[in-house]
């Protein structure tokens, strides 16, 4: 009989493109633990104590599952500044004690962090160190977010506490379940710098850049990922995890036409693939919407690079274009966790595990989060029929 694996040994061969003992199942949970323990949302937001308290009794109760994969926002409470409006450039509408208990964080581009001249801007960020043009870029988005100027003041009482607050947290959370025995699918995200570009500028305004400054665009961009890179790979050290996941919420078909993501976004992208490839990493891209017509302009990023889908990308014919240097993860979609049946999402995984991942570089996950109303029964059954049927 062939040895069991270990989570982290599963999760490891995958990404390496061998054949482990069966698929991982890496599901994508936040908001979806906080209702499947009865915590509400507000103090799941703010509490870190709740947080753990929920995610520990799903994990537990509706799995166990083969990573913890997270978001990091209750980590970043009560002010959201480092995720929000540093990751994403977007500041985002807290529930009040008044709101509904279902109430989420809500992220309105009503107020535009960026302005068009920040692109040039951006050009001149050059000291000191190969970190300092993501981090200052991050400071402007976050001084404009909370309404002060970035001068040292603000570095040092405002930003400075605040990333260390994230990085505490995240860090002790790394801690607490590699005590259990249970590894964290990522050291850390980051969303790519021209999709910040974009959610910092608001749909409206940064269509607009695309037509004006398309260069601008791409150098700035290219410029933020180059530090990033280098950032990266130090989180990637630092927390012992080499896994890094790049987000992509605003270059899919459904926002820019393949020729301008091939052009303008493309660029900064590989770079950090690159980048990373060369220092030992595994890179790895949420892409989130749809991506069927960008698929083969990344084929030349490195070999084992792993792509989450959504479950808009076809990920049958992605699996068919991207062949077996790449890996795949994905993805049940939220609809049908939250209005299918058990059978259809035991059919569905069954589907994915024998033609994605038919030749190993599968991870079974959710398409993007597991939604808030996920009924817990699918929940299980997509963990249940990875460890069921995806022995290989």
């Amino acid at each position: 009989m062939a040895t069991v694996m270990t989570p982290e040994n599963r999760l490891r061969t995958v990404l390496r493109g061998e054949l482990p003992d069966r698929v991982p199942c890496v599901p994508l949970i936040y908001y979806f633990a906080a209702s499947y323990a009865g915590v509400p949302f507000r103090d799941f937001l703010t509490s870190m104590n709740s947080y753990r308290a929920a995610y520990d009794t799903c994990f537990w109760q509706v799995g166990p599952w083969d990573a913890i994969y997270p978001l990091p926002f209750t980590m970043d409470a009560p002010d959201y500044d480092i995720t929000w409006g540093a990751g994403v450039g977007m500041k985002p509408e807290v529930p009040s004690g008044d709101s509904d208990e279902s109430q989420i964080l809500q992220a309105p581009e009503a107020e535009a962090l960026m302005e068009a001249d920040d692109y040039a801007k951006i050009m001149g960020f050059n000291f000191p160190g190969k970190a300092y043009p993501m981090v200052r870029f991050m400071v402007e988005l976050v001084s404009r977010f909370d309404g002060r100027e970035p001068d040292w003041r603000f570095w040092l009482g405002s930003f400075i506490p605040h990333v260390l607050n994230l990085g505490l947290n995240w860090a002790i959370e790394l801690e607490r379940w590699r005590f259990k025995r249970v590894p964290m699918f990522i050291s850390f995200s980051l969303e790519a710098p021209f999709d910040t570009f974009s959610m910092a500028r608001g749909l409206t305004g940064f269509a607009i850049d695309l037509h004006k400054r398309g260069e601008e665009i791409r150098d700035a961009a290219l410029k933020i990922a180059k530090s990033m890179a280098f950032a990266a790979r130090l989180i990637c050290v630092g927390t012992r995890n080499r896994r890094f996941l790049l987000l992509l919420h605003r270059t899919s078909n459904d926002f820019i036409s393949p020729k301008q993501f091939e052009l303008y976004a493309y660029p900064g992208i590989k770079y950090i693939a690159d980048y990373l490839d060369s220092h030992g990493m595994v890179f790895g891209m949420h892409c989130d919407g749809n991506w069927d017509l960008n698929l083969e302009i990344m084929t030349d990023l490195p070999k084992n690079t792993y792509f989450q889908f959504d479950s808009t990308t076809d990920i049958f014919r992605a699996r068919e274009v991207l062949g077996d240097r790449f890996n795949i993860m994905g993805d049940v979609s939220a609809d049908m966790l939250a209005l299918a049946g058990p059978v259809e999402v035991e059919e569905y995984c069954l589907k994915l595990i024998r033609e994605v991942g038919k030749n190993g570089r599968f991870i079974l996950s959710s398409g993007c989060e597991v939604p808030s109303n996920a009924k817990p029964e699918n929940v299980k059954m997509m963990i249940d029929t990875a460890k069921k049927h995806g022995w290989y």
